[in-house]
């Protein structure tokens, strides 16, 4: 009886939502066809000049022009707005349910207009399993008053100011909501604001990714002011019934919370200090809780300088999230870079706030040196001497050669009740265009708890252009343990290209064993997964994708009339030893969402790949939200990436991100 009302209520937020969307993009494209209405008139002679003429590719003055395959001749819509529209119908099993089948539906859209900024659409919808996620966003809105205004609707993830966005030592955590977020910026005055309010939960499922609602409503504000040098940022947010479990809480479970951060940051000529305080009250606990942090940089030459403070009370949340608790401490870093040599070392003396009785330091370093073009050497090494003793350190080589590029790694690990060391060899082999394999294996010896005797594992990446229009990749994985687990995986994606405007998709997801999880011995670091996470699936589905553009050949993403245009293709994958390249072991991340130019908002697949079809050629910035990343990982201080887009050429980019806390 329960349940009934429960799909009734989610059936008409759905619908809701969904006339919303239509509202909302039938508006556009009413406007639209009034400008193009407006603009045949100007051109058909009310005296004002006519629009400016259309981008013609395959044309270099004084050559005649490049023949035009038959399967890339497209009758385009070149009037109007630029516009883009991608459809896809997804049919799959369902993981850890057998043979059970699931139908999906997602859709993206955006159009680019001249005075409303990008109007952009991601939604996607399981049938079979009553689950929705839809988000339509308006970013880079010109006002009044040079005012810039963003503004999502639907499953979104709100940001904070962006002093509290610079990197910090100190993690607070963000939220995934179903509401709606704003954020305006005025850069003459120096004024940001933003506000928030929904639904807590998190994107999941299978084959499409929907909104999973957990308990809890949370509404957010905050204002940032920048005064030459400085800057001062606060925020408030607010939650009502949040429950600390994700499922089957109880009312008893439920609490209401309120944090509140404040942070002050001062620049000058390569140098910042910047102070935050957080002051939360929880139902739970019934009185206030407080953190303070100073973070403080230096940059001279190509060397950089960092320090810092931290008090965190035990308990300490953000809006009824874990966050870092229970903890005090000092740290001082550097880092030193030439064309040759680089070094990074960190040392945070620490103490138990709870405890002052227990203390200890967190010592990390790094050092590589570029022998020569074809040679790099590393080493470094972590010891904490806290709450339980834990230390690691590597040797890496890297060695370019006529097979691409080889990777050799010595490692040995002691903390978490285990002991381990093993030896890995990467190698990425060089391949004609088009192609690219990757290769990992390794093999050791460990001890301890639940563990003993050897350990084995191996890995390969792959992407195969089978014909002209058809392309193989995936990946593929292997490993055993000492106390006799073992597990696999497989991520296998065979697409075909079988029109301009048409493909079809078929994906393999496979998973089986028990899969070690490294743990970070930072004690700042975001709470890790479990140390051993048991998997037993397989799943297949089939993507049947329809694509199509209007207005594109005339202007491209962050372009003129004039400019012609490239693509970008992406992957957003989990760097494990920070090397920067993807190893055949390390995997995409999915579900993220990535920002072209802070206008234009994609999400990644399964893989963590993404693509923007058609760009202006010249330098743009690729954004990955870090809210987005699953913990502990961050961009840390790679949050922007930028690549050069060249007419009539794909860009490609690999995007990495980080663990928190040391190698």
């Amino acid at each position: 009886m329960g349940q009934e009302p429960r799909n009734a209520g989610a059936a008409v937020r759905s619908l809701t939502w969904l006339a919303v969307l239509a509202i909302g993009l039938g508006s556009a494209f009413v406007a639209q066809a009034q400008i193009r209405l407006v603009s045949t008139k100007k051109a058909n002679g009310n005296g004002e000049p006519p629009a400016e003429p259309a981008y013609v590719d395959r044309v270099i003055e004084g050559l005649a022009a490049e023949a035009t395959e038959e399967k890339d001749a497209i009758a385009f819509d070149r009037e109007g707005w630029p516009r883009f529209m991608r459809l896809e119908t997804r049919l799959g099993t369902l993981p850890y349910e057998g043979d059970k089948r699931s139908l999906g539906f997602t859709a993206a859209g955006a159009i680019e207009t001249p005075n409303h900024g990008t109007i952009s659409v991601d939604a996607s919808v399981a049938a079979d399993e009553r689950r929705s996620s839809i988000t339509l966003r308006q970013r880079q809105v010109p006002m009044a008053d040079g005012w810039m205004a963003n503004a999502e609707l639907g499953v979104v993830t709100p940001t904070p100011p962006s002093v509290m966005r610079a990197p910090s030592r100190v993690f607070v955590p963000g939220d995934f909501i179903r509401g709606a977020a704003t954020d305006w910026g005025n850069r003459d005055l120096g004024l940001q604001w933003q506000a928030s309010t929904g639904t807590l939960g998190r994107l999941e499922g299978f084959p499409v990714a929907g909104f999973e609602a957990q308990h809890g409503e949370i509404t957010t504000i905050g204002v940032q002011k920048q005064a030459g040098q400085w800057a001062a940022a606060a925020r408030h947010s607010h939650g009502v019934g949040i429950a600390r479990m994700d499922r089957n809480a109880q009312a008893s479970d439920l609490i209401d919370a309120d944090s509140t951060q404040v942070a002050i940051r001062h620049e000058r000529e390569g140098s910042s200090v910047q102070a935050n305080a957080v002051l939360a009250r929880s139902s739970e606990t019934d009185d206030t809780r407080r953190g303070v942090w100073v973070d403080g940089e230096t940059k001279v030459g190509t060397s950089q300088y960092g320090w810092g403070y931290f008090r965190m009370d035990p308990r300490l949340s953000w809006s009824g999230q874990g966050m870092t608790a229970d903890i005090e401490g000092a740290y001082a870093r550097g880092a030193w870079r030439t064309r040759q040599w680089s070094a990074e070392s960190t040392v945070d003396v620490l103490r138990s706030v709870s405890g002052p009785d227990d203390s200890g330091v967190l010592l990390t370093g790094t050092g590589r040196y570029r022998m020569s073009r074809t040679l790099t050497l590393a080493t470094g090494g972590a010891l904490r001497t806290y709450q339980g003793n834990a230390g690691n350190v590597f040797t890496d080589v890297r060695i370019q050669n006529a097979y691409g590029l080889t990777g050799m790694r010595a490692e040995f690990a002691n903390g978490a009740g285990r002991r381990n060391w093993r030896l890995g060899v990467d190698q990425s082999w060089t391949l004609p265009q088009g192609w690219s394999l990757g290769t990992s294996a390794f093999g050791g010896r460990e001890s301890g708890r639940d563990a003993g005797g050897s350990l084995w594992g191996a890995a390969v990446s792959f992407a195969a252009p089978v014909a002209s229009d058809v392309l193989l990749t995936g990946n593929a994985s292997v490993d055993a343990r000492g106390n006799g687990t073992r597990s696999s995986s497989a991520n296998v994606n065979l697409s075909w290209r079988l029109s301009p405007r048409w493909s079809l998709e078929g994906n393999f997801i496979y998973s089986h064993g028990r899969f070690d999880q490294a743990v970070s011995i930072d004690p700042l670091a975001p709470p890790p997964d479990p140390l051993l996470v048991s998997a037993d699936t397989r799943s297949f589905f089939i993507v049947l994708r329809y694509e199509d553009r209007a207005g594109t050949p005339t202007a491209p993403l962050g372009g003129t009339p004039r400019t012609g245009g490239g693509a970008i293709e992406g992957v957003v994958f989990l760097d494990a030893n920070r090397t920067g390249t993807q190893e055949a072991g390390e995997t995409g991340a999915s579900g993220v969402t990535v920002y072209l130019d802070g206008r234009y908002a994609v999400r990644t697949d399964s893989q963590g790949r993404f693509s923007f079809p058609f760009v202006a050629p010249g330098p743009r910035v690729i954004t990955v939200l870090n809210e987005t990343l699953p913990l502990p990982w961050e961009t840390g201080e790679r949050a922007e990436t930028r690549i050069e887009v060249i007419v009539r050429e794909t860009a490609r980019v690999s995007v990495p991100v980080i663990r928190r806390g040391p190698e």
